[in-house]
């Protein structure tokens, strides 16, 4: 997937040393870190079973690359296959590491108004974001007619695309379920305490010994944070913003979120939250936000079924509805905009 880098490393070191003293704080906190998905993620819980933590980290680093093995959108795996049979022109089984992801993607294209596309790989890859070099005159051509998500046919476990330059990438979609299935697989070991946090992108159990667990939203023209908000019990609040992975071309800033209305990259938001329980949905509608925010923050929050989000526009407004800015607390002196 196109927010992964061609290389990979993990920090196996766990960092068991605190264990917290005193009757009424019993269990310990377990740290662990994974360079993955293009950025750090790093799990923190709290367990009286250290043995049994170590074991389940180890499960969860060989869940990672596995899900590279499967996903990634440049390197090989399942999807490149996939991708590659596609623009053959075959009809071609869909491999089951795929399904639930087109699922979804058939589900949240249909709801978002196809705001929220995964069939622009091939453009996302002529920009440069693939690991390559941007190709202008490619991205050009992929703009007169470019692929859409509506482009494939899928008939039981089998696919065709309708369009030769339809590429499927999720990274709009990828990393919320991989929080998914690794918050599912800590639950099911008796882990209810927990924070993962890959790259700012983030899903919450429990409590850091009775207390929320507090975190911030970055500022996306400096370092530090806009605003903070502490959560308990399971939440996952998602950040997509035109600063983390961009360069200038002319006087136009080129950044990963393609609005596929115009094959060019978004405008008018420069970061997008979304808190609800559900990482998948967190992911894909801080995606969309980012991609038409501005203008249809209402109509997406209804359409998929959230109603926290905050914006923060390029002019430097933040736009926030009325259940977030009951819960978030805003540090930046910029506008605030409030909306139901």
């Amino acid at each position: 997937m196109h927010r992964s880098p061609s290389f990979r490393l993990s920090l196996l070191t766990l960092l068991l040393a605190l264990a917290l003293a005193g009757c009424e704080r019993r269990g310990h906190l377990v740290e662990q870190h994974w360079l993955e998905f293009g950025t750090i993620i790093t799990l923190t819980l709290i367990t009286d079973d250290l043995k049994r933590a170590e074991d389940l980290l180890a499960d969860i680093e060989r869940d990672l690359r596995r899900y590279r093995r499967q996903w990634h959108a440049w390197e090989d795996s399942d999807l490149t296959r996939f991708n590659a049979a596609l623009a053959r022109g075959e009809t071609t089984e869909i491999p089951a590491s795929l399904r639930q992801l087109l699922r979804y993607g058939l589900q949240y294209h249909a709801a978002s108004g196809g705001r929220f596309d995964p069939a622009l790989g091939s453009l996302v890859a002529a920009q440069g974001f693939h690991g390559g070099q941007a190709d202008r005159i490619g991205a050009s051509e992929l703009r007169d007619d470019l692929p859409a998500f509506d482009d494939l046919e899928i008939d039981g476990t089998r696919a065709r695309s309708r369009h030769p330059r339809l590429q499927l990438d999720f990274g709009g979609i990828a990393k919320g379920y991989a929080l998914a299935l690794i918050g599912d697989r800590l639950e099911r070991n008796g882990i209810r305490d927990y924070l993962i946090n890959a790259g700012g992108d983030l899903k919450t159990g429990g409590s850091r010994f009775g207390r929320p667990w507090r975190i911030g939203i970055q500022n996306p023209w400096a370092p530090g944070t806009v605003a903070s908000i502490e959560l308990e019990g399971s939440h996952s609040l998602f950040t997509s913003g035109n600063y983390r992975r961009a360069y200038r071309q002319g006087s136009r800033i080129v950044h990963h979120i393609v609005d596929p209305r115009t094959g060019r990259s978004s405008r008018g938001q420069s970061s997008a939250s979304v808190l609800v329980g559900d990482p998948v949905l967190a992911d894909v509608a801080a995606t969309a936000l980012m991609v038409d925010g501005a203008d249809s923050h209402r109509e997406l929050a209804a359409a998929l079924q959230f109603a926290d989000f905050m914006l923060i526009t390029d002019t430097r407004e933040i736009v926030v509805s009325r259940a977030m800015f009951d819960r978030i607390r805003i540090s930046a002196p910029w506008t605030v905009k409030i909306v139901n």
